[in-house]
């Protein structure tokens, strides 16, 4: 009778001998912010990358001086200029003809553009001609307001909604300015903005 029976465990004794379980609530809980946390983590490395387009994208060098290039014969065009008006390069034999390819987007295209201004009013009516042709598609009522902040009104601007001109003036860079001399041949081709002092620079060598 006084024998221990072992098979009868006391409570407390019984309940600390139990594995202990984890919920699988907590364990969802647990696994989605270690989720969150890598993918905050990934944002974090990438935001600060550039896109594929703007890190890939070549930059064409600009050159200090214009260069000739050699018996190219500037192959005519027709366009439409901001007053509905019909210009062809044809209309301008016998002169000086800059084409230079822009759109508003273009910090160095808006640069460049009271210089072309001043050089034009120091022109007159027979001097050197330039014929700014539009490369972005934009019409008349979004480029007139962008030629009056700048002060721009002499200048003879040309609108190319069917890019006609790319294939005659290739470019791949902007802005593109090609300098046609008297006889229609195309002696000077420049990348980038131009100033002043080169636009008075062609036309002195071609005018001798």
């Amino acid at each position: 009778m006084n024998e221990k029976d072992d098979s009868i465990v006391p409570d407390s004794v019984s309940s600390q001998s139990e594995p202990h379980t984890v919920s699988p609530i907590l364990i969802i809980f647990g696994i989605t912010g270690i989720v969150g946390l890598v993918i905050a983590l990934i944002l974090v490395l990438t935001s600060n990358q550039p896109p594929d387009e703007i890190v890939n994208q070549t930059i064409y060098p600009t050159p200090e001086i214009p260069y000739p290039l050699n018996d190219w014969r500037a192959e005519d065009f027709t366009l439409q200029d901001l007053d509905g008006n019909t210009v062809s390069l044809s209309d301008f034999e016998g002169r000086i003809v800059f084409v230079n390819v822009w759109h508003t987007a273009c910090e160095p295209c808006v640069r460049e553009m009271p210089a072309f201004e001043q050089f034009i009013r120091e022109q007159g009516e027979d001097g050197v001609m330039i014929l700014a042709v539009n490369q972005l598609g934009q019409t008349e009522s979004e480029i007139r307001p962008f030629l009056a902040n700048l002060g721009v009104s002499n200048l003879t601007i040309l609108l190319d909604p069917d890019f006609i001109v790319r294939d005659k003036f290739p470019y791949n860079f902007f802005p593109t300015t090609y300098v046609i001399d008297q006889q229609g041949m195309v002696r000077f081709f420049k990348v980038g903005e131009v100033n002043i002092h080169q636009m008075r620079q062609w036309a002195e060598q071609l005018e001798g």
